[in-house]
């Protein structure tokens, strides 16, 4: 799913999103929208920041905020899954398992 997808698909089940184009503009959000933001969904393919550096930096903006991460199929294998990441989604991601996550990480589940 790309990323608009991704947004119509949650604003569906009723979740308010906010949509970065990229982790600098993602970054930027999570600062202006801090107390409106429990969870990123942060896609490891991103071309304007290595994302890595994103998570690293999210935390430390936000050491309790929740973290899904989506990646192709072929950077899961045999990864851990980074500290502070509630879990991974492989592309194409899935509407029930996008929920699923994003329920758990809520505290909806």
């Amino acid at each position: 799913m790309s990323r608009s997808t991704l947004k119509r698909q949650l604003e569906y089940y009723g979740y308010a999103v906010h949509e970065a184009d990229g982790g600098r503009v993602g970054l930027q959000l999570l600062q202006e929208h801090s107390r409106e933001i429990d969870l990123i969904i942060l896609d490891m393919g991103i071309s304007d920041a290595p994302a890595n550096k994103v998570l690293e930096v999210l935390t430390k903006l936000n050491p309790n905020i929740k973290t899904i991460l989506v990646t192709d199929q072929s950077a899961t294998e045999g990864r851990d899954v980074p500290a502070g990441v509630i879990g991974m989604l492989k592309k194409p991601v899935r509407t029930d398992r996008l929920l699923a996550l994003v329920g758990k990480g809520l505290g909806r589940n």
